[in-house]
């Protein structure tokens, strides 16, 4: 009377441990792979830090505007400086 239900039980079991077995392996097979995606992230972002030191060293648009602005004056004091003394 059992017999039958639990033939089918163990049938049922057989296919979900191939199943199982099926993932198992593919997961083997997967876990190499996410290893080597961390390792390729780390490298990442190691770039990504060297870039935004890269980037923190540029002067600002306001350093490079000062500085500009500076060379013009003292360019313009010089140009004053030797037409007051060459013109009496």
């Amino acid at each position: 009377m059992l017999e039958g239900p639990v033939a089918a039980l163990e049938a049922r079991l057989g296919q979900i441990e191939a199943k199982v077995d099926r993932i198992d392996g593919a997961l083997q097979r997967l876990e190499p792979a996410i290893r080597d995606i961390g390792s390729k992230f780390a490298e990442l972002n190691a770039k990504v830090a060297g870039v935004e030191g890269h980037l923190r060293a540029m002067p600002t648009f306001i350093q490079l505007a000062v500085a500009l602005i500076s060379t013009w004056a003292a360019r313009t004091a010089i140009v004053f400086a030797l037409l007051k003394v060459s013109h009496p």
